[in-house]
């Protein structure tokens, strides 16, 4: 036997037991990353009610963030909707295209609100512009993952009449689906609720920008480059200056730079 020959990849079987099993191993983590993300967005609203720096905010906000990531990737790698498509070609180009579909609607997204909110070239704010893209399809990969465990508890119960046991060991379900299913709708308000803040979001974009894509040193002159938070060189000799206004509350206005 040559010892270079590789295994062919076995397609996983999707029984009711393998079902069962995904679903326990799921909801047991669901219930870890709940007890957390609990506490970090307990301590994120209480950071804005005691109206703490905005770096606490933001610190927690990406812990959330993190949280978040590490979940999708623990639970997406047992996935038995993945693992069985990972273990054929055309699975493969289904993967494929999805990913690519969802990172397109991603992008476009991304581009949309940049020059929304700044009125500019998005291509002009290329860091923003990509983590906002990040962070879309970051938010499309959590509800598909979401989408997936009830796709599961579904199909679990519609064939549990008809399919037999392939072991006779089984653990308790019940009980822990009404925890994982409660994290998928809580999940799932938060994510609503996170796309109908536009104002909010509005205001941590304007945030990350002036932190990542702004510069704070410039030669221009002027009336209109006084007490400013940040320039943007655009185009030519097109500027565009970020004025504080407010608590977290900026303009920004396109000036042309005088020397």
């Amino acid at each position: 036997m040559n010892i270079n020959e590789q295994k062919p990849v076995e397609t996983p079987k999707i029984t009711v037991d393998a079902v069962r099993e995904w679903l326990i191993q799921t909801t047991q983590l669901f219930a870890k990353f709940a007890i957390i993300l609990v506490i970090l967005s307990s301590a994120l609203v209480l950071s804005f009610a005691l109206h703490l720096p905005f770096y606490v905010s933001y610190g927690l906000t990406l812990s959330i963030a993190a949280v978040l990531f590490i979940m999708l990737i623990m639970v997406s790698i047992k996935n038995i909707v993945y693992l069985y498509l990972k273990s054929s070609i055309w699975g493969q180009v289904v993967l494929y295209l999805l990913v690519a579909l969802i990172s397109a609607r991603a992008y476009l997204w991304a581009i949309g609100e940049v020059n929304r909110i700044f009125l500019v070239d998005p291509s002009n704010l290329a860091l923003t512009t990509s983590v906002l893209t990040a962070i879309i399809f970051f938010k499309y990969a959590i509800m598909a993952l979401l989408s997936s465990y009830l796709i599961a508890i579904g199909l679990y119960f519609y064939f549990k009449k008809t399919d037999k046991p392939a072991t006779t060991n089984r653990q308790p379900l019940g009980k822990k689906l009404l925890t994982g299913i409660a994290f998928v709708f809580i999940m799932g308000m938060i994510l609503v609720a996170v796309g109908n803040i536009s104002k909010y979001s509005d205001v941590l974009i304007q945030a990350f920008a002036l932190k990542i894509d702004f510069y704070s040193h410039y030669t221009c002159t002027g009336d209109d480059f006084e007490d400013i938070k940040g320039v943007l060189f655009l185009s030519g000799s097109d500027i565009l200056v970020a004025k504080k206004v407010g608590s977290m509350e900026w303009e920004f206005k396109k000036v042309q730079c005088e020397s």
